[in-house]
């Protein structure tokens, strides 16, 4: 009878231990959100337009604040306006200026693209944002999967940046763990 009960005792807690490994725990996410993000950026952006940029007369009345934010960061270094021109074309007359990056400006640009008329629209970071911890976990069995909210902050603003709601200082943002024969996943390491 001991040796039954032994038995039954050991097999008792190895069935525990087991399925107390097939949870998803805070430091395990934790750990695993950590590693992802030091592959995947969680960066803001915004888009800039320099290079030649102009505006019809037409679209004036529509579009009064024409080169407000180009002046608003020549102001910040962030980009030099050059001298109005004014140019003939075929709806009338229309305003041209040529826009340039400043060394503080390029700083902050991730990338660019330039139309055919020489307008170039650039991608500059605004603020960063890192993981602060996890709010909550919600296993789902049956699909194999974990919904995860994770809190994440925001630092390292640039001169780009401009508080908005779709920047707030604090958000939290729902990630999806997988399970799978080697554990829970949330990126595939590379």
């Amino acid at each position: 009878m001991k040796i039954k009960t032994s038995i039954l005792t050991i097999l008792f807690f190895t069935t525990l231990i087991s399925c107390s490994q097939d949870k998803l725990t805070k430091d395990m996410a934790k750990s695993m959100v950590i590693d992802c993000q030091k592959r995947e950026s969680y960066s803001k952006t915004r888009r800039v337009s320099y290079g030649t940029v102009q505006q019809w007369d037409i679209f004036k009345k529509k579009f009064p604040n024409f080169l407000k934010t180009e002046r608003e960061f020549e102001k910040l270094g962030l980009l030099k306006v050059g001298k109005l021109q004014r140019i003939k074309g075929d709806m009338g007359f229309k305003d041209s200026y040529e826009i340039t990056l400043t060394p503080k400006g390029e700083k902050h640009l991730l990338k660019s693209e330039t139309d055919y008329k020489g307008e170039i629209t650039g991608k500059f970071i605004t603020c960063e944002y890192k993981f602060e911890n996890i709010a909550e976990i919600h296993e789902i069995p049956e699909k194999n999967i974990a919904k995860v909210k994770i809190r994440i902050i925001r630092f390292n603003e640039t001169p780009f940046f401009e508080e908005s709601k779709s920047t707030p200082k604090e958000k939290f943002e729902t990630v999806m763990f997988r399970k799978t024969t080697d554990g829970w996943k949330l990126c595939d390491k590379k």
